[in-house]
């Protein structure tokens, strides 16, 4: 089977020749959301899909826990873009049997951690199918995106939070612990304001870590076009996703935001190196190579 990112390569060129004309499209296929202009600013726009089995077990998950999940997210995209979420769409694929109790409190999950930013659902679609699906697109509005392309050489490398608690979790829930230890991967608790701080602050490339750190670090040494340096003596899970949590890049002679951990410094070159190792994508992809 194709990589990941031989999946994505394939698709982008397909769907940005279908909108090659549209020049309100400034930020496309390739960053946390797109972004698009509009006569009175611009607008941000993300997705995604949970699968049954896949994203979440309702085994151990509520389905208030996983409607919030799932929306927790879109949103946290949209805030690594320097963006405000405002509305969103939801789709739901309904297995055989799904009672309107159980939609219900789906519906209240949803509902529960987009009230957390102001955003709310405004419409969208159901279908029947052998597992629950659930998809998000969320439309939001953005004053100057931050892109994963703008890290600069000289730049210090911050996160928000240290990550791993989702991943420890995971391992609980795998052994058959099931307690508040668990909540982390059940309904990770994202801290959306840490993200509107490192925008305001005047970070230069920022990911939200939802597939592990070396997986974004990664995606913003590509995209910038520079390598990454980590070094750090913390006990850091760089390869465990779903945290939420941010990283980002800043010039050293800026005020550092609220929370940020320095982890690193933006570098001539390629690739991450942690520690002085190269750092390979060791992060969750649904297409390994």
């Amino acid at each position: 089977m194709a990589s990941e990112s031989s999946f994505i390569a394939a698709v982008q060129a397909i769907f940005e020749s279908a909108g090659s004309s549209d020049e309100r499209v400034l930020v496309g296929i390739g960053d946390d959301a797109a972004v698009i202009s509009q006569p009175k600013g611009k607008v941000t726009l993300a997705t995604d899909i949970a699968v049954e089995g896949v994203h979440f077990n309702r085994k151990w998950s509520s389905l208030f826990e996983i409607g919030a999940k799932i929306t927790a997210a879109n949103l946290a995209d949209i805030y690594a873009m320097g963006g405000t979420p405002e509305y969103l769409l939801v789709a739901a694929a309904l297995p055989e049997g799904f009672t309107v109790a159980e939609i219900q409190e789906l519906a209240r999950g949803i509902v529960d951690e987009a009230g957390k930013v102001g955003a709310r659902v405004v419409g969208g679609d159901l279908t029947a199918s052998e597992v629950l699906v659930v998809s998000i697109a969320v439309y939001g509005s953005v004053k100057d995106p931050v892109l994963r392309s703008g890290a600069q050489v000289g730049d210090l490398v911050i996160i928000s939070d240290l990550p791993g608690k989702a991943a420890a979790a995971w391992e609980l829930l795998k052994n058959g612990i099931n307690d508040e230890r668990t909540l982390p991967h059940r309904r990770p608790i994202v801290d959306y304001s840490a993200a509107r701080d490192f925008s305001l602050a005047g970070v230069s490339a920022m990911c939200d870590v939802s597939d592990g750190l070396t997986s974004e670090l990664l995606h913003i040494s590509r995209a910038s076009g520079v390598g990454i340096e980590i070094r750090t003596d913390e006990a850091i899970d760089f390869d465990g996703g779903e945290d939420h949590i941010f990283v980002a890049t800043i010039s050293p002679h800026l005020p550092f935001p609220r929370q940020a951990i320095e982890i690193g410094k933006v570098v001539f070159g390629k690739g991450v190196r942690i520690n002085g190792e190269l750092a390979l994508h060791k992060g969750f992809t649904h297409f390994p190579e």
